[in-house]
């Protein structure tokens, strides 16, 4: 079967068993219990303006709905959403029914079509609030996962140089260790070039003597992969930015790096607190969508039942049958469900009688 389901009603004195034979070769039909002698009917205009909100607050209890059920699936692949343990489409073709302690009959359409809209947009809203906690710890821990990865033009240098690479630089006040990427195949050049080629001396500024930028023989590869080696160079300090220029144009990439003692032991305890939290969040998120798309669910279908009722009563009218609510006029339609055959959803030759269509 489609998961597909489409709200029908026709009118009062026409035969379900008509409409049954008629759609048997499409769908399978089940009755939908719309309590249309205990909904409050109220004038032509109160419906037939209810009627066109009716249509925006049905579209956004589904897309509620969607929004939980997708982040449950998400979270628990491996489990279908359920409602009070029974498999959806059974629950709503077969369990449902109007629950009159939560959705009081009594109370007047608007009133409560409103108050259910009201509802689903607070679920809605805590969703997204939820959603941006986990989202948040979810993205640190991918960002941490992609420092770690990657060539060494991309990811992160903090648990590949040690204190020892950084050549007793750290708070000098005349020379810093810089950490350059070269290609494999331009290593040879750059250990031959670095500190000796024209371009990596300096003049002073009165015009004297020149110096190299680079201390000779100072190279020192730390790391390599399938594309690039990593060396450390000290440099003068007064020259670090014309080094830095000079490099680029040699297509040797200086990569900014600051070295942190406790860096290491401070991310791997992040990473550990994060990955604690993200299963925490991850929990509750699941035990949350787990009950409130149940929820969420069932006032979808209360919408719905009183959509189905309000757009009949607009078509059919009223009998002059005595109502559940005391004598006079009631409701003048029978309401079902019909639920597509496999590969038969677009085929929707249920008959003239069809008013309410839903999916």
């Amino acid at each position: 079967m489609e998961s597909t389901l489409f709200g029908v009603a026709i009118k009062g004195d026409r035969s379900l068993r008509e409409l049954k034979d008629k759609t048997s070769s499409l769908a399978t039909c089940y009755d939908f219990l719309v309590p249309a002698d205990g909904l409050r009917v109220g004038t032509l205009d109160l419906l037939m303006s209810l009627s066109d909100d009716l249509a925006k607050m049905d579209s956004l209890s589904e897309a509620t709905c969607w929004k939980i059920y997708r982040q449950l699936a998400e979270l628990k692949p491996d489990k279908k959403p359920t409602i009070d343990g029974v498999e959806v489409a059974t629950w709503a073709t077969r369990r449902f029914e109007w629950e009159e302690a939560k959705f009081q009959l009594k109370t007047p359409l608007r009133e409560l079509c409103e108050s259910i809209s009201t509802r689903l947009g607070g679920l809605d809203e805590e969703l997204k609030t939820k959603l941006a906690g986990y989202n948040g710890v979810k993205g640190a821990l991918q960002a941490s996962e992609r420092k770690a990865q990657g060539n060494l033009m991309v990811r992160g240098l903090t648990e590949i140089v040690k204190e020892e690479d950084m050549r007793g630089t750290i708070g000098s006040d005349y020379v810093s260790t810089l950490l350059l990427v070269v290609s494999k195949h331009g290593a040879k050049d750059f250990v031959a070039t670095y500190a000796s080629a024209d371009e990596f001396y300096f003049t002073t500024p009165d015009g004297g003597e020149r110096y190299p930028m680079v201390v000779p023989r100072s190279a020192k590869q730390i790391a390599e992969d399938a594309e690039f080696v990593l060396y450390a160079v000290v440099v003068l300090k007064q020259a670090v930015q014309e080094f830095t220029a000079k490099a680029r144009d040699k297509r040797w990439t200086v990569r900014d790096f600051v070295f942190e003692p406790n860096k290491v032991s401070e991310d791997a305890a992040k990473k550990k607190h994060d990955e604690a939290e993200e299963q925490r969040l991850k929990l509750l998120l699941s035990k949350w969508c787990d009950i409130n798309f149940a929820e969420a669910f069932k006032m979808m279908m209360h919408l719905k039942a009183v959509r189905v009722f309000v757009e009949s009563v607009l078509r059919y009218g009223l009998t002059p049958k005595a109502s559940s609510m005391g004598a006079g006029p009631g409701p003048n339609f029978q309401s079902v469900l019909l639920q597509p055959k496999k590969g038969r959803s677009e085929e929707r030759r249920v008959g003239k009688e069809c008013r309410s269509r839903w999916s």
